[in-house]
C-alpha cells in the first residue's frame, strides 16, 4: 500500500506564526509595539488534514487586493452546507448567513464572491469554532462585536502558505487546487 501523499504546505504548517494568526492575532503589529492585536480567528485551533479529492469553499470580497484563491480563511462541504440551509430556511441571503455565521465585519469583506476549489494534494490546516470579531469604530460596523452563530457551530479552517509562492514564482494555491477555480457572486 503506498504511503499518503505529504501536505503540500507541510514545510510551513509547523512554523508557528501560523497558529498564532488562525487564533486572530496579526503578528505584524508584534514588531510595531510588542503586543498582540487581533480579533477574529478560531478558538484553540485544532490541527487536520485536508484530504485530496474534496472541494473547499472561501467567502471572499471582489475588492480584495489579495488574491480571491490565495486567502488562507476556508471551510470544507459540510459547513458550507450549514451556511446555506441556514439561509435557506431563514430566508436570508448567502452572503449574509456568512456574514452571521462566520462573523465577518463589513470593513473586513463584501462577502460578495464564493470561491468553490477542488483540493488535488492535501494540505494542513488549523480548525475550529470562530471568535468574535469586532469591526472598526468607523463605517458601517461602528465598533460592532460580530459573535459567530452559537447555536448552529460553523468549523473554519485556516490554511497556511496559499499565498506563498515556490522557486518558479507560483503561490501554492494553484498548484494544489485544480483550475480553473470556481468563483461565483453571492449577490
Amino acid at each position: 500500500m503506498d504511503a499518503p501523499l505529504a501536505a503540500a504546505n507541510a514545510d510551513v504548517f509547523d512554523q508557528p506564526h501560523w497558529r498564532v494568526i488562525a487564533q486572530g492575532f496579526e503578528t505584524e503589529s508584534w514588531f510595531e509595539d510588542g503586543q498582540a492585536v487581533g480579533t477574529g480567528g478560531i478558538v484553540n485551533p485544532e490541527a487536520t488534514r485536508l484530504p485530496a479529492g474534496q472541494y473547499y469553499y472561501r467567502f471572499a470580497s471582489s475588492d480584495s487586493p489579495r488574491s480571491l484563491v490565495g486567502g488562507g480563511w476556508w471551510i470544507d462541504f459540510e459547513n458550507f452546507v450549514l451556511i446555506r440551509n441556514f439561509a435557506d430556511r431563514n430566508g436570508h441571503r448567502l452572503r449574509d448567513a456568512a456574514r452571521l455565521m462566520l462573523a465577518l465585519p463589513y470593513a473586513w469583506t463584501r462577502v460578495n464572491r464564493l470561491v468553490r476549489a477542488y483540493l488535488q494534494r492535501p494540505l494542513r490546516a488549523w480548525t475550529g469554532r470562530g471568535k468574535p470579531a469586532r469591526g472598526p469604530q468607523g463605517g458601517a460596523d461602528r465598533g460592532a462585536l460580530w459573535i459567530p452563530t452559537q447555536h448552529i457551530v460553523v468549523r473554519q479552517l485556516y490554511v497556511p502558505g496559499l499565498a506563498l509562492r515556490d522557486e518558479s514564482g507560483r503561490p501554492l494555491h494553484e498548484r494544489v487546487f485544480r483550475s480553473p477555480v470556481q468563483i461565483e457572486e453571492t449577490d
